[in-house]
């Protein structure tokens, strides 16, 4: 009788413990956070169509841990809204979000310290629900009165606008509906870019640092924006228009199809449509429209950075400067910029500092700096004004005017060889006496293992298309695609050779790797007459180019131009475009002088310097 007894009391208390941890943690599989309720760990709630999903997420690699919506069941996590953008926690075992009996929804962290809190507050308490809906908007209502709004993810977006959801001006709030974008992919605290409703207006404009405008779609006519026409025929989206009343003035949009979409202010600052791909070979969101061009972005590459709208990734430091701060570069933060390398001389010691010049270049923006200009005549004068001041980093003198930069410079764009809008900027570097001999040591380095890289691109090309040669099944050398000269002379004399002042490596000077480097930076197909005899010119022209492209990324001067290796596969199987690569400088050395015109002008990445003397 006891031992029954007994039974029956550790039942009643297992009972009773589970109804406690029912009642303070949200039950797996629901849609709705009850008052008094958590949501911790691993536990997430989802829309009732299962579209969309909340919870605890971390960003890339980044160990700390964020409130926010996302896609659900999509192997590419796009997170859509996030509660604590500046406020991380570590460990979300500890932490929770928690619906208040007040009805305010508030993220406690692993010390249980109020991180974040929908700041909003019920008539009466105990009265509120947490809801996800199937479109993404996650809402704090009166659980009688489906039409009490308490508090809505609408109204506090971070960088992406779903259909359904809003940018405008809460009249109640008197604040502004707006986007910002993500710093980088793993840090989502809201970066300079954002995208609002134009204060008195319909027009939606990105701004940097909230206060300069560099993109106006213009004013809302009712069926399109006037600088932005093409919205009227966007497939996916349907019934967008301007609403204002007593509460709000806001632009929405509703969705066309089944087809997902959503816009966003992207980490890049550019505003940006996407759809979600059902019937590629993977299943991915790709781009539907975007504006502006990036390298128009104000301040996208930060200071002292330059933007090339042909490459990826698009922004270089200038001759003598490296990244601020390298991780946020390498996530695709460039808004850092570049610091230099080492101090100027500013003429102590009696040594004078150089310019590295830089042609094809472009000011993409107004603001581009502490600027002014100056009445010289001559670029002599105005060279000398830039170096008889120890804060000028720079200067441009085009069409007898003079241009000085004191401090940092921003949004230089690096053009297209034959641009009519370039300039030539001169870049204020050390000089060193040792930079002649490093650029001989880079020449034989990076000439050594030019024909192996080349080899291994195009091995690498070959077997990405060897349906189209199977032929060629047999070894190594069989599987070049390219005849290369005769290299007649010995590592010894080759050294030698690279000490005389042309630094010729064959007799005739006609070296494969400059001719082919010359063809591909003026955008010509490379010739079909390179081809190995075997292949009896059974070849696509176009992937032949594509492949020397590639390989003349991989021999770039500036290792931050090299692509890496899965960038590489990318390339070679046409899946990522190839840009037209700048002239590997180093290979001016080993053709006879003014023998290719292209390459007379050195690229950004290596440029030739020139002092006051």
């Amino acid at each position: 009788m006891k031992l029954q007894t007994k039974k029956t009391t550790l039942c009643l208390l297992a009972l009773h413990i589970c109804a406690l941890f029912c009642e303070t943690r949200v039950c797996e599989g629901t849609h709705v956070i009850s008052v008094s309720q958590s949501l911790s760990g691993n536990q997430t709630i989802f829309s009732e169509n299962g579209t969309f999903e909340l919870g605890f997420f971390t960003p890339g690699k980044s160990k700390n841990y964020y409130i926010g919506i996302w896609y659900k069941n999509f192997v590419d996590k796009t997170v859509v809204w996030v509660a604590n953008r500046n406020h991380p926690v570590t460990n979300p075992y500890d932490s929770e979000l928690k619906l208040l009996p007040d009805g305010n929804l508030a993220l406690l962290n692993e010390s249980k310290i109020q991180i974040w809190s929908s700041n909003s507050t019920a008539r009466k308490d105990n009265s509120t629900l947490a809801i996800l809906f199937d479109n993404g908007n996650f809402v704090t209502r009166d659980n009688q009165d489906s039409s009490n709004i308490i508090w809505q993810s609408f109204d506090d977006p971070t960088d992406t606008w779903l259909p359904g959801g809003k940018i405008g001006y809460n009249k109640i709030k008197k604040e502004k509906i707006y986007l910002t974008s993500w710093r980088n992919s793993e840090n989502p605290a809201p970066s300079l870019f954002s995208l609002e409703v134009e204060t008195n207006g319909t027009s939606i404009i990105l701004l940097y640092n909230r206060t300069k405008q560099y993109l106006s779609t213009g004013a809302w006519t009712g069926r399109y924006f006037v600088l932005v026409p093409e919205i009227e025929r966007n497939p996916y989206i349907s019934n967008f228009r301007y609403v204002s009343n007593v509460n709000e003035s806001k632009l929405t949009y509703d969705t066309a199809t089944k087809t997902l979409t959503r816009f966003m202010i992207d980490v890049t600052g550019q505003f940006r449509q996407f759809a979600w791909r059902e019937n590629f070979p993977e299943r991915r969101w790709g781009p539907n429209w975007m504006r502006p061009e990036q390298c128009e972005v104000p301040k996208f590459c930060g200071a002292f950075g330059t933007c090339n709208q042909l490459k990826a990734p698009p922004c270089t430091c200038l001759q003598g400067y490296e990244p601020r701060v390298s991780k946020n570069w390498a996530l695709g933060d460039y808004t850092d910029g570049c610091i230099r390398k080492s101090p100027l001389h500013c003429g102590d010691g009696g040594v004078e500092d150089a310019f590295c010049f830089l042609k094809t270049m472009r000011f993409s923006t107004g603001d581009t700096g502490e600027s002014q200009s100056l009445d010289f005549r001559s670029e002599k004068e105005c060279k000398s004004a830039c170096l008889s001041s120890c804060s000028c980093t720079g200067y441009v003198f085009d069409d007898g005017k003079c241009a000085v930069w004191d401090g940092e410079v921003y949004n230089i764009q690096q053009l297209a060889s034959g641009d009519n809008r370039n300039k030539v900027f001169g870049v204020r570097i050390t000089k060193s006496g040792k930079a002649s001999k490093i650029r001989v040591w880079i020449v034989v380095g990076t000439s050594v293992g030019f024909f192996a890289l080349l080899g291994v691109v195009i091995l690498i090309f070959l077997q990405l298309t060897k349906r189209k040669v199977g032929k060629y099944k047999g070894a190594a050398g069989d599987l070049m695609l390219f005849k290369y000269k005769d290299i007649r002379k010995s590592t010894k004399n080759f050294s030698e050779k690279l000490g005389r002042r042309n630094m010729e490596l064959l007799d005739d000077g006609d070296y494969f790797p400059a001719l082919v480097a010359d063809k591909i930076s003026k955008g010509e197909e490379v010739l079909m007459q390179f081809l190995d005899r075997k292949l009896e010119g059974k070849a696509d022209s176009s992937e032949v180019t594509r492949a020397c492209k590639v390989a003349c990324w991989c021999i770039q001067d500036n290792e931050k131009n090299r692509p890496s290796m899965g960038l590489v596969i990318q390339l070679l199987e046409g899946t990522t475009e190839v840009g037209i690569p700048p002239y590997p400088w180093f290979l001016r050395g080993f053709t006879k002088e003014n023998e290719y015109q292209s390459i007379v002008d050195p690229p950004s990445t290596f440029c030739t310097t020139s002092s006051n003397t």
